[in-house]
């Protein structure tokens, strides 16, 4: 399941010089399905639809994360990704990528719960490929749900494996319209089974945005340079300061509401 705005078609190019690898892997799954926002670029989704995905109608991040999982419905797993994070993971390490299945398999061992959700989080050297303005308060949002569940996890990279029972507490549960679902989503499965909630590290859930900005990034004399420019700005900062504002909101809401 996965989430997609563009309205550029900033991705058109880069899938097409990887084709075989992002048709190959979008083959490997049973069911893809995408749901894109209204202003995304008609054409990436139409070229989605003939790689085999539904594509749905989705909005804002957690409105499109709903609208994925409700298409879905009816599997024994899921795994929900951003579709930016997807392109980069799958290009770079396919490897760890397709070793998913058995690391949360692995995670029922021993005397252990077998997890409901598993947070799909990033190694301490994926995290800090991140510019500031989005690991500082991300912190804080992982920290807020690192406390509540007593073990730490990181839930703000946009990426989880659930299965058919965490599906239908989210379906019953969620509402929050932005990406605040990064807190909303585990929390759900924390009120109810707190044994049930899990997370993996991986180094595949990188920072992928520069991804699709090379002459962006050439044109500002660097990778540096243009995140300064770019990310290191009141706006940014507002923006995500407000979204670990509402991710720490959704958790406490679906703690003691």
């Amino acid at each position: 399941m996965a989430t997609l705005h563009d309205p550029q078609g900033v991705f058109l190019p880069l899938i097409d010089r990887e084709l075989a690898t992002v048709t190959t892997a979008l083959g490997s799954y049973p069911l893809v399905v995408i749901a894109t926002t209204l202003a995304t670029d008609s054409r990436l989704t139409t070229r989605l639809a003939q790689f085999g995905a539904h594509v749905v109608p989705g909005g804002q991040a957690g409105e499109s994360r709903r609208a994925a999982l409700t298409a879905a419905r009816d599997q024994s797993a899921y795994f929900s990704c951003d579709f930016d994070r997807w392109l980069h993971w799958v290009r770079f390490w396919p490897q760890e990528l397709a070793s998913l299945p058995a690391r949360v398999a692995r995670l029922s061992g021993g005397k252990r719960s077998s997890p409901w959700y598993v947070c799909l989080g990033r190694t301490a050297r994926a995290f800090a490929t991140h510019p500031a303005a989005q690991r500082l308060p991300e912190t804080a949002t992982n920290r807020a749900l690192s406390a509540a569940a007593g073990h730490p996890l990181d839930a703000a990279a946009g990426a989880a494996w659930l299965t058919s029972q965490a599906a239908q507490l989210i379906l019953a549960g969620s509402r929050e319209p932005p990406a605040a679902t990064d807190l909303e989503w585990p929390a759900l499965i924390l009120r109810e089974d707190p044994s049930r909630l899990h997370g993996l590290r991986c180094e595949g859930l990188e920072w992928e945005t520069p991804d699709v900005h090379a002459a962006e990034i050439i044109s500002a004399g660097g990778l540096k340079a243009w995140t300064r420019a770019s990310f290191d700005t009141p706006s940014m900062w507002a923006a995500r300061l407000r979204l670990a504002a509402a991710s720490g909101g959704a958790l406490e809401r679906v703690l003691t509401g």
